[in-house]
């Protein structure tokens, strides 16, 4: 029966669930607005665990009931039974709270034991994270639901989860949320690929939308209730200007590692400074960065910071165009307590620092200029307006190196930073200089000469991206004439390759549509719970040591070789049979492939042991070719931005969410691969979205021999289409060498330096090869890490 018996259905039920942790956080404030601040008239449904609430004055009234999770029976058998499922498999992995149960469980029983037990109104889950922003009567939630004549089940906040609402006067929203603590109770939760509470409700509410289910969201409820896990909420303040959530004393806001700044730790590793200064210190990470990158060279450092920490506000981050979080001077100092606690016991070396709170303009005078005297390299970068910068221009220009961050430049579609906002510029181009050589001058700078002056100015090039537009780089003021230029690998303007579609977006379409049909439902990649298994990526660079592969897949029996099929013909000529060939062309098999191969001859000898993991957007040339030949088939989708809603092409994904084109018959939640520009970088993502944590890559080598003088002149480009033509073959260099490479080899060798450098891959991939431009990216990789090795470290 689809309509239970109604009472009064505008009636509210609230409920909330929350352990010990949680209360102190958070819930307390939570429940006490809950008296405080909601109508009178609503019920409220507390559901406590792990918790010993004698303990606590919490609020009391006639509408807020205290339930204790572990009075209810199916909870604490299924905590029992599944207590190895804490996010690590009882240690096996390491801890991902996609994998957390016991953290998924308490809201999936509090939601469905409150609703089972009442009946005939909305009851409305609350994240215990959530503050109130102003008092909630009924009518403010009646604003956000539907109105009874439009019979709604279920109410959610696209890509949130921290408020809900389900209308228990109706039997469907009574049934999803029995099949939501079923899929739990019954182990059903094992087979998806994450077992958190928000990603199964909304696979069940994927299916109950198929079969009818009347689901409603509601673009935006921040104006009256907001929760503390939204980064977005960090910077909310009350009428008067204070903060809603206060910054913490003990944490920092998540560090930024744009490029620009790897060029920065490389100027102080040749310029050596051991005292540095900087504006705008903000969470401590770049002070961290430059130090680290100081005492390389010297046993002792020295640093001096200079920001307005808390006392920051809206005010000035609109005057200085800031849009980072704050953090508390004490988070900050504690962060390089901590640090330097470090490099005394693991470096014995020694780190001081001294920290100034306040505005620049106020807190950087001239008086304090005896705190100069010893300050080798200074870095401004506490804001950006005119007034700020010229200030600490001003201020600092007596010392040797000077480094101005947020200099902004146009991007390729002309934007560019308000000239509000153009500080940097303002003074770099102010700034005299002598002019030492035929340089010619340009907009972006060298306009001022003068041939007494001693100063030598440097912007470095850069290809960070501004959220309005443009890009942002390093300026650099050496004032020391002693002091040597500044390296030349700094100056190089770098080569960036922006990879495209090869084919236009309606044939990858198509593609897309086709393959959906030609392989079966049931034989699709899925994500999978991490495991020991070892994973081997085979590309199909051309100085690939098949000897040390052939001695690597000896000395690790039972791993996973996946390749490519530019690299499939040369391992089964060396008798390596892969466990996979991934497959990603949506280019017809009887054409060229980039390396001049018709690409239907890359697959004249196949084991049929092999996987050929097939991207959805492959031509169905490839895929009926292989249907045809008997090869085992599975299916996966390569995500690009083509896969999009076109509306949402080019925009950027919020909290990664992303809206497929119904057209393309993806089904909502499926496993989308992202990681590069081809098969071999995609690769690395598909088997760690499979459980691969120990990958290891050979072949990846991204260049080649040196052209003849008839390749030299071969170009590439859409000619017809407009494009000016390019050489086909560019000489690149990374530190002192220089290689032989083409555009593609270099968006793949641009894709391996950010795979390297990501925290999530930390310690999952390992690099085999010589001499080739990867495996010069993976040293320098490991040196900016300079951390000792475990093995045998705690021998001694």
């Amino acid at each position: 029966m689809q309509d239970m018996e109604r009472s009064n259905l505008m009636n509210y039920k609230i409920v909330t669930c929350f352990d010990e942790a949680t209360l102190k956080a958070n819930a307390s404030k939570l429940l006490e607005q809950f008296k405080g601040n909601w109508h009178p008239d609503f019920e409220f449904h507390c559901y406590y665990h792990n918790l010993d609430i004698k303990n606590y004055s919490l609020p009391r009234a006639k509408n807020i009931k205290y339930h204790k999770m572990e009075s209810i029976p199916e909870y604490v058998k299924f905590m029992e039974e599944n207590k190895i499922h804490d996010g690590t498999e009882n240690g096996a992995v390491v801890y991902t709270d996609m994998l957390d149960v016991l953290a998924a469980a308490p809201k999936v029983f509090a939601v469905s034991e409150c609703a089972f037990e009442n009946k005939g109104s909305w009851m409305v889950w609350v994240d215990p994270h959530s503050l109130t922003l102003k008092d909630i009567r009924t009518t403010t939630l009646d604003n956000y639901l539907p109105e009874p004549s439009q019979d709604a089940d279920f109410v959610s906040l696209p890509e949130n989860d921290y408020f809900m609402a389900f209308n228990i006067g109706r039997q469907t929203a009574v049934d999803l949320m029995g099949d939501w603590r079923g899929a739990y109770m019954s182990g059903e939760f094992m087979n998806y690929r994450e077992w958190s509470s928000s990603f199964i409700l909304s696979r069940l509410v994927t299916i109950y939308n198929a079969h009818g289910m009347n689901a409603h969201e509601i673009e935006d409820i921040t104006p009256v209730l907001v929760n503390l896990r939204d980064k977005n909420a960090k910077a909310l303040r009350d009428a008067s200007g204070n903060r809603l959530i206060p910054l913490s004393e003990t944490e920092t806001s998540p560090d930024i590692l744009p490029n620009r700044y790897k060029q920065l730790a490389d100027m102080i590793r040749f310029y050596k400074p051991e005292t540095i200064l900087e504006t705008g210190t903000w969470n401590g990470g770049r002070a961290i960065e430059m130090c680290l990158a100081a005492l390389e060279n010297s046993d002792e450092v020295h640093y001096i910071g200079y920001d307005l920490f808390e006392d920051a506000t809206t005010q000035t981050d609109l005057e200085e165009f800031n849009a980072k979080p704050h953090n508390t001077e004490a988070a900050v100092i504690k962060r390089l307590d901590e640090f330097k606690e470090h490099i005394k016991t693991e470096r014995q070396k020694e780190f001081t620092y001294k920290l100034h709170k306040g505005n620049v303009r106020d807190t950087l005078k001239r008086e304090h200029w005896p705190i100069f005297l010893d300050v080798d390299l200074a870095l401004m970068g506490s804001g950006n307006s005119i007034q700020t910068t010229k200030h600490e221009y001003e201020m600092l220009k007596g010392i040797p190196i000077l480094v101005a961050d947020h200099y902004f430049t146009k991007d390729e579609d002309d934007k560019i930073a308000e000239e509000q906002y153009q500080g940097v510029k303002e003074v770099f181009d102010s700034v005299t200089t002598k002019k030492v050589d035929a340089q010619e001058t340009t907009e972006d700078g060298w306009t001022n000469f003068d041939e007494k002056s001693t100063t030598r100015k440097y912007l470095l090039p850069s290809g960070d991206k501004v959220a309005v537009g443009g890009h942002t780089h390093l300026a650099v003021f050496l004032h020391d004439p002693k002091l040597d230029n500044i390296p030349e690998d700094l100056k190089r303007v770098p080569i960036v390759v922006h990879p495209r579609d090869c084919v236009p977006k309606d044939y990858i379409k198509n593609n897309i549509q086709t393959n959906m049909k030609l392989l079966e439902s049931d034989r699709w990649v899925q994500k999978h719970v991490p495991h020991n298994t070892t994973g081997v990526i085979v590309s199909a660079g051309p100085y690939t040591d098949y000897k040390k592969l052939k001695a690597f897949i000896k000395k690790h029996p039972g791993c996973k070789v996946v390749t490519v099929k530019h690299a499939y013909p040369a391992l089964m000529k060396h008798n390596i049979k892969p466990w996979g060939c991934v497959v990603l062309d949506p280019r017809s098999i009887t054409g060229k492939s980039t390396h001049n191969i018709i690409r239907k001859d890359l697959f004249a000898d196949l084991d049929p042991e092999t996987n050929f993991f097939v991207a959805s957007m492959t031509d169905p040339s490839v895929t009926n070719f292989l249907i045809d030949s008997d090869a085992r088939m599975w299916g996966w989708h390569a995500y690009t931005d083509s896969l999009r809603d076109e509306a949402d092409q080019g925009v950027a994904i919020q909290n990664q969410q992303v809206k497929l084109n119904e057209e393309l018959g993806i089904p909502k939640g499926a496993t989308l691969i992202t990681g590069g520009t081809c098969a071999a970088m995609r690769s690395i993502g598909l088997l760690h979205t499979m459980g691969f944590r120990k990958i290891h890559l050979f072949g990846f080598d991204c260049c080649r021999e040196e052209p003849t003088d008839e390749e030299k002149t071969e170009t590439t480009g859409d000619i017809d289409g407009g494009e000016t033509p390019k050489p086909k073959y560019i000489q690149v260099n990374v530190k002192d060498r220089s290689y032989w490479t083409t555009g593609e080899l270099l968006a793949m060798a641009q894709d391996c330096e950010k795979i390297f450098n990501d925290p999530g891959l930390d310690g999952v991939l390992t690099f085999h090869g010589e001499d080739t431009m990867v495996a010069d990216l993976w040293k320098i990789k490991e040196q900016q890490e300079k951390r000792s090795a475990f093995k045998g470290y705690y021998d001694v």
